[in-house]
């Protein structure tokens, strides 16, 4: 096992020994919950409100579990994220991220009542803690055990391959897709921004900030709507770029040790 007392800033680390499957199966963990709870939704006949209760009470039910996940593990829930980021003293390494926000809402406007408002803020904080602990949280750390690199590639196809379940639910196959290159984005963005800061509240505050205002405008397929998520996707590809070298230096130096005590990269 590895000793984690030495890495105090980087992101926890869970060495398995057959990281892949476990990734996999833990990754589908959160995805396997919202569609349970949208599927009782559906079957129930309720409406939005209702809908969205009942899908964020399967997400908080599932974040619940994912927390009991980290407990058991090799670390902290202090190293998972739960923490003031660090590294943060510059205020433009999160200016990009309010920034796609503001642009879906620009773009979209608000499309929904103050009631069916209240609920899906509910949900978006659900849906929000919920995947970024499975994703930022228990997969980044199985993967990191394999090098910094690896696990944010691995996390972010991951967290992206599985958006792709929209489809069963009937989603248009160009939205679908254009949803596929969004969420792989988003998760290369967030993951970065966890092996940098050390934190996981920087992605849960911006994945519920974006859902939300998705959810506030309809989630748009608009041709403006369309503009505007191109947009924020060239912006999150821009920061990425931005933040691969710092993250990667970040993660080298917080390198978990292998079983013959050197670094992992």
């Amino acid at each position: 096992m590895v000793d984690q007392t030495h890495d105090t800033h980087g992101p926890a680390s869970w060495p398995l020994r057959h990281r892949w499957p476990a990734a996999i199966a833990f990754a589908l963990v959160p995805v396997v919950f919202t569609a349970a709870a949208s599927a009782t939704a559906e079957l129930t006949g309720a409406d939005d409100i209702g809908a969205a209760l009942v899908i964020a009470a399967g997400a908080a039910v599932s974040a619940l579990i994912g927390l009991g996940v980290m407990k058991v593990s090799p670390a902290t829930l202090r190293r998972y994220g739960f923490r003031a980021a660090h590294r943060a003293a510059a205020a433009w390494w999160f200016a990009p991220l309010p920034i796609t926000v503001l642009i879906v809402l620009l773009t979209q406007g608000v499309h929904l009542p103050v009631p069916t408002v209240a609920a899906y803020a509910v949900l978006t904080i659900a849906v929000a803690v919920n995947e970024e602990v499975w994703f930022r949280g228990i997969v980044l750390a199985v993967l990191r055990s394999a090098g910094v690199r690896g696990a944010v590639i691995g996390t972010s196809a991951l967290f992206g391959v599985l958006h792709l379940a929209n489809l069963a639910g009937g989603e248009n196959p160009a939205d679908a897709a254009l949803q596929l290159v969004f969420a792989v984005l988003f998760g290369l963005v967030a993951a970065l921004l966890v092996v940098l800061t050390g934190s996981l509240w920087p992605g849960i505050l911006w994945h519920a900030a974006w859902d939300f205002t998705n959810y506030l405008g309809g989630n748009a397929t608009t041709p403006a709507a369309l503009i505007g998520i191109g947009l924020a996707c060239a912006l999150m590809l821009v920061y990425a770029i931005v933040l691969w070298p710092r993250a990667m230096r970040a993660g080298a130096a917080a390198s978990p040790l292998d079983a013959d005590g050197a670094p992992v990269r």
